[in-house]
């Protein structure tokens, strides 16, 4: 268990700035200036992180080891920047042998503002690109999280649920001309166990990325998928823009016994390049959403997470435009589970 005065605790401990972001019914968002992040969402003071949490992150000693090492996988959300095939690995036919995360994206060297009730966080950074372009590309980055309204306030048949939600707005700026492709790359890395639910068409394209990827990633209930995330089997997978719907929501429980929908909601734009691309599919692009598994392997502490992963408008020459802004929207709901599948019918337009 994973509390929100806990890891006040452990970056207090090692000097490490943080801000505690107030949201609805007494729920609050844990944001840090080491890599960007939204790193948890706890519905009351003493609750659980309802976002998946590095066990390194249990104590300051573990934490200051975790800085020590070079370690950037906090959990939570994050925004990186894309395409990881570009930025982050040297060679795709040694995907994991030469992957890399730079520390100008993670951890950063993001400058955090808590002014105004909302949080920003900006850096400009210099990555270098492989395999699908080369050189270097200059890019500015800033990022504003503020709490949301509930978008199911007008109902009145929602008793015993609770909420809280907060947007993400994504600047993303070329300050260079080189012909190079990048987007933002958000992800929110959630706990094993739950269900990850992708609204669809019923002929929805996929490409599998890397591992072994089940038959459930690719069999379409209707109108919509359902994987499950156990944390216990690599694999990842990427879906094609044009037949998503900009939605998706991750469904699980909670220890006292509600059930927990936490749904993302971004700008689904199949206009869009999406420069993302498998390993050993050269210029196959498009994908807007994909979906992680992990196996223990970046656990930390060997216990696995799923991550619900959306990319932004893609910038750069070939693209069209130099700069974009992406809004990426968190809305979390727990209560009753015939709540909660009412919920998941309205928001996502699927019966669970």
């Amino acid at each position: 268990m994973t509390t929100l005065s806990q890891l006040r605790r452990t970056f207090d401990g090692v000097g490490e700035l943080y801000h505690a972001l107030p949201l609805q019914n007494g729920a609050a968002a844990l944001l840090t200036q080491r890599g960007a992040r939204v790193l948890g969402l706890f519905l009351a003071p003493d609750a659980d992180n309802l976002f998946w949490t590095n066990g390194s992150l249990n104590t300051a000693d573990t934490f200051r080891r975790f800085i020590a090492d070079g370690e950037w996988n906090l959990g939570g959300e994050r925004c990186w920047i894309a395409p990881e095939i570009q930025y982050n690995v040297h060679d795709r036919a040694d995907f994991f042998g030469t992957l890399h995360v730079p520390p100008a994206i993670d951890p950063g060297h993001y400058l955090m503002d808590t002014s105004g009730g909302l949080v920003t966080f900006h850096q400009q950074i210099t990555l270098t690109a492989y395999n699908t372009a080369s050189g270097t590309k200059q890019l500015d980055i800033t990022r504003t999280i503020r709490p949301v309204p509930d978008p199911l306030r007008g109902l009145n048949d929602l008793a015993g649920v609770q909420y809280a939600g907060y947007e993400q707005t994504v600047a993303l700026a070329e300050n260079d001309a080189q012909p190079i492709l990048s987007e933002i790359w958000n992800l929110v890395q959630v706990k094993a166990g739950g269900h990850l639910i992708i609204p669809c068409a019923p002929d929805v394209q996929a490409s599998d990325y890397f591992g072994s990827v089940p038959e459930e990633a690719r069999a379409v209930q209707g109108d919509h998928l359902r994987l499950h995330l156990t944390g216990q089997r690599q694999y990842k997978i990427g879906y094609q823009a044009v037949y998503l719907t900009g939605r998706m929501a991750y469904h699980h429980h909670l220890p006292d016994g509600r059930d927990v929908l936490i749904v993302r909601q971004f700008f689904n734009n199949p206009s869009s390049i999406y420069a993302e691309e498998p390993p050993d599919q050269p210029g196959k692009t498009g994908h807007s959403v994909h979906v992680y598994n992990d196996g223990g392997q970046f656990g930390g502490d060997g216990e696995g997470f799923g991550e619900m992963e959306c990319s932004g408008q893609t910038i750069g020459p070939a693209a069209g435009r130099s700069a974009s802004t992406d809004s990426f929207l968190l809305w979390v709901y727990a209560g009753p589970s015939q709540a909660i599948r009412r919920i998941a019918a309205l928001l996502l337009g699927v019966r669970l």
